[in-house]
């Protein structure tokens, strides 16, 4: 059966509503303004990506530089491969769901990731630390340290890590 809501669509503006009883198929995208409801658990079946996941990586400027991230890089890895002076990372505004990973594939220098409050651990399994800076030094960096930062909505949380890092 199919049902076209355009001939119901001054009762459904004046406030009557419509409900239908069984499944709805929508050729189209659904726009919905204000609060949707659900009685029961929605299912969505878009189409789930199968193989790889690409993500992109970005290397750091040979020499230091400080580099000021947008919520648009979420997801991305972005890779220290400075040779002199220390990269520096500044993490966007907190808003849940962003999350950044940051690794080493060169020892000469240390890196830093700043910005809001970061709770992280100074090992894997060591102590935990806070602060809005976040360090992994020249003197204990190893190829191959990774940190993942991923946003509550208020403070950035580490969520997967390899090598030793501060904070201050």
């Amino acid at each position: 059966m199919s049902l076209d809501l355009r001939n119901y669509e001054p009762a459904i503006m004046q406030g009557a509503g419509a409900t239908i009883a069984g499944p709805v198929s929508l050729g189209s995208t659904l726009a919905v303004t204000g609060v949707a409801t659900f009685t029961v658990a929605p299912v969505f079946t878009a189409g789930i990506p199968t193989g790889a996941v690409l993500r992109t990586v970005t290397d750091s400027a040979l020499v230091g530089a400080t580099v000021v991230l947008t919520a648009a890089q979420s997801g991305q890895t972005f890779n220290n491969r400075s040779t002199s002076g220390t990269p520096s990372w500044t993490l966007p505004a907190a808003a849940n769901g962003l999350w950044f990973t940051f690794t080493v594939s060169n020892t000469t220098a240390g890196f830093t990731v700043t910005g809001g409050t970061i709770h992280a651990k100074t090992s894997a399994t060591g102590t935990a630390v806070s602060g809005t800076t976040l360090t992994n030094t020249q003197g204990t960096a190893v190829v191959g340290d990774t940190i993942t930062l991923v946003c509550d909505g208020t403070v950035w949380r580490t969520v997967a890590q390899s090598g030793i890092f501060t904070a201050a």
